[in-house]
């Protein structure tokens, strides 16, 4: 997608996504009319007595094709831990640092990522289960449109 023209209206803002039930991925659509031009993504996963989850960012279109995966981390989550997966620019891919409630992970996210109106942020996890619960995505974007 091509960055949007200068003089379209624009706004930085940060967005909250929905809420997933346990055992399921996140999932958001750009609204209509807008285009994101995606700068910082953060999600916590709480991972109960059993399952090691892997996240992986997915990027789709408004046809659920994937365009892009980037890894959360680099190794899996351990069982009985709370970990906040922060997907920005010049970030390096970590595993988990830190203890139970107070886990995080980083990771690069690509800079000139723009995605229209349908385009859709994802999860898709590996290793999710009963026991994994994503909390509200974060999102910062700079809205188009």
């Amino acid at each position: 997608m091509p960055r949007p023209v200068p003089s379209t209206i624009w706004a930085l803002k940060r967005v909250d996504g929905a809420n997933p039930a346990a055992n399921a991925e996140v999932a958001d659509a750009v609204p209509a009319g807008k285009t994101w031009e995606l700068l910082l993504v953060s999600i916590p996963l709480v991972q109960g007595l059993t399952q090691t989850p892997q996240p992986i960012l997915q990027l789709t279109d408004a046809a659920d094709a994937v365009i892009a995966e980037i890894f959360g981390s680099s190794a899996a989550q351990a069982a009985s831990t709370t970990c906040r997966y922060t997907w920005g620019p010049d970030l390096p891919l970590t595993g988990q640092i830190g203890v139970t409630t107070g886990v995080r992970s980083t990771a690069p996210l690509p800079s000139g990522i723009y995605l229209p109106s349908g385009f859709k942020i994802k999860t898709a996890t590996l290793g999710l289960g009963a026991n994994s619960d994503y909390g509200v995505p974060s999102y910062l974007v700079i809205e188009y449109g």
